[in-house]
Parts: structure tokens; C-alpha cells; sequence
């Protein structure tokens, strides 16, 4: 199997923690957003730091528009949402969009083929159309999700949308939440299709899915990665986390090599790769006892990228991309 090496390591410019790192479709950029206030524009190939962008508060969420050519949409934790295009050495053309809520803007998909945007805001998730219009119209509030005892959240019942997931060309949406579970909703008429609840599963911090393969990976903040397949409410598989510093941090998680392994953060240093068919640790991607919370991945061709950055190393802040080559592997992809 291809092993990792590492790429580029971008530093200098984010002067605390990288809470979100999204690859470009098209492959020529990776975007960072930070507590910081800032977004950073790299090129992925040569590492060279690009643009930067300011905000009034940290960023939260970095999703790259799937069909408008490289358009990048952010989400703020005062609520802010701006979409970015058309970068060039000397700028680019932005939009702010109005959601109508002062909340922080927690995740987001986009379906292509229904038009249909996804945003999760404070304690809300919202679907409406993915249109030019500057102002976002909430046509479809999905209802809270079911309630689940308090004591298998640790008393913590706020309802915290942490990722979404567009299914059957935008009919149906997954929603993972902090503390109530993975619900999979009829967008239509806003039934609940299937629902994974605690003490099944724990609290929440991330999802990833593979239309593909057509499965889930979760990351908790208690029990580690958690694999389902589509409309099962068992895990089929669950990696734990390594043993940390006593640190409960929210990892993410993605797919690579086509749905046939996973990555997420670590709060020890060690990124671990998995492999989904045997179940084995693939590579650790070792980052000496850093915090590295967020994770992207991205392939090109025959080549497959991972990014990683830190928390909590204020101006010693730092992104790391790896990449290895995987022609020999499978050929594939998978959405992070």
C-alpha cells in the first residue's frame, strides 16, 4: 500500500487555532479558517500563502461550492456567512448573504443536482434554494430532533447540528447533532426516516460520508470513530481514539482512497489513517504531541492529499499537507 509523505507545511499566518481546512475542487487551493478571525487562501501545490480574508469573529466552516467554480462559502461564529470567488493576485469578488439569525453557523451542504443549501445555525437546521439571491429564505426549517434522556449526554441537551449530508438527490438530509444522535430527514414533509440516539451512540463532533460506498463515519468525543452503512442504526466497526492528554476535543473526520479509509484528528499528535475494508491501521502521520483537530482530503489524479493543522499553538499555528500516491490502490473518490 502507498505511504504518506509529507507535502508542504504552511505557517506564519494564522495566529491561533485552525478550526476548519477545506480543499478546492479544482485542486489549486486550500483554504484555512481560523479563531483568529481570518481565512487564509494557499496553493495546495507549491504551499505559497495567497489571500487572506478578516472577520468580526472566528470562522467555523469552510465548504467549497461543488458546481460554481472556485467559490468558497464561510460560516461564522457571530452567524456571518460570505460567499468568495474569482481569486486573482490582486483580490477577489465576494458576497455577504443575510441569514436572519446572529448564531454561529456550525455546517453546511450543497446537492447539486435538487439546488438546495443546508446550513446549520445556532440550534437550527434551514434547506433552501442555492440561488444568487443575497438574502438566504429559509424555505424548509426541519424540526428539532427527537429528544434523548439527559443521561446519556452528560445533561447536555442543547440541540447542536455538527454536519450535514444531502442523500437520494436531495430528498433526504442526514443531520449529525452533539448530543442527539445522527438523524437521517424527509426533507418533504419533515418525517424522520431512521434515527441513531444515544447511548448507541455518544456525543457527536463530526461526520463524513461516502456516497460510494455507501457508508458513514462518525467521530465522537467518547467512544472514537464509528462506521455505519446507510440506514443502519448499529456500528459496524469502531476504531477508539489513542489514549490522550485527558483533553475532550472535537475531531473531524474524513474518507480517503475512495471510501476505503478514514482519517481524523488527534489530540496527541498521531493522525492515524485506517483501512475500512480490514479494519487495520493504514499509516500514523505523526505531528510530535500536537493537538491536530481538523482534517481535509483532497485526490488528484493518481495522487491523494491530507491536511492537517494545530490547536492551541497561538502564533506557532501551522497546517501540514501529506500526500501519497494511490494509482496502484483503487481509483475513486469520496466526499469529505
Amino acid at each position: 500500500m502507498p505511504a504518506y509523505v509529507e507535502h508542504k507545511t504552511l505557517v506564519g499566518e494564522h495566529g491561533d487555532s485552525v478550526n476548519t481546512v477545506s480543499f478546492s475542487p479544482c485542486g489549486k487551493y486550500l483554504a484555512s479558517g481560523s479563531s483568529d478571525h481570518s481565512i487564509c487562501i494557499w496553493s495546495m501545490h507549491s504551499g505559497s500563502f495567497l489571500f487572506r480574508v478578516v472577520f468580526d469573529s472566528a470562522i467555523n466552516i469552510l465548504h467549497w461550492h461543488p458546481a460554481r467554480e472556485e467559490t468558497l462559502i464561510c460560516g461564522c461564529d457571530d452567524g456571518s456567512v460570505l460567499f468568495m470567488s474569482h481569486f486573482r493576485p490582486d483580490g477577489f469578488e465576494k458576497k455577504v448573504i443575510r441569514l436572519g439569525i446572529k448564531a454561529p453557523v456550525f455546517c453546511m451542504d450543497i446537492d447539486v443536482s435538487s439546488n438546495l443549501w443546508a446550513i446549520g445555525v445556532g440550534n437550527q437546521v434551514n434547506i433552501t434554494a442555492a440561488d444568487n439571491q443575497d438574502e438566504y429564505t429559509a424555505a424548509t426549517r426541519l424540526p428539532a430532533p427527537p429528544k434523548v434522556e439527559a443521561k446519556y449526554t452528560d445533561n447536555d441537551l442543547r440541540v447542536r447540528p455538527r454536519a450535514l449530508h444531502f442523500l437520494s438527490g436531495g430528498r433526504k438530509l442526514i443531520a449529525s447533532y452533539l448530543n442527539h444522535g445522527i438523524v437521517v430527514w424527509n426533507i418533504v414533509d419533515k418525517t424522520v426516516a431512521w434515527h441513531v440516539k444515544p447511548p448507541s451512540i455518544s456525543q457527536i463532533a463530526s461526520s463524513a460520508i461516502c456516497h460510494d460506498m455507501n457508508v458513514l463515519v462518525v467521530s465522537t468525543l467518547q467512544d472514537g470513530l464509528c462506521l455505519y452503512k446507510l440506514g443502519g442504526k448499529k456500528a459496524i466497526w469502531i476504531w477508539d481514539h489513542e489514549p490522550g492528554r485527558g483533553v475532550q476535543c472535537p475531531l473531524s473526520v474524513a474518507f480517503l482512497h475512495g471510501g476505503r479509509a478514514v482519517v481524523s484528528g488527534a489530540t496527541t499528535g498521531n493522525i492515524c489513517v485506517w483501512n475500512t475494508d480490514s479494519k487495520d491501521l493504514y499509516q500514523v502521520l505523526p505531528h510530535g504531541s500536537d493537538i491536530m483537530q481538523a482534517v481535509a482530503t483532497y485526490q488528484q489524479g493518481a495522487w491523494n492529499y491530507i491536511a492537517v493543522r494545530s490547536a492551541l499553538k497561538g502564533q506557532g499555528t501551522y497546517i501540514k499537507i501529506w500526500k501519497a500516491n494511490i494509482s496502484s490502490y483503487l481509483v475513486g473518490s469520496c466526499s469529505p
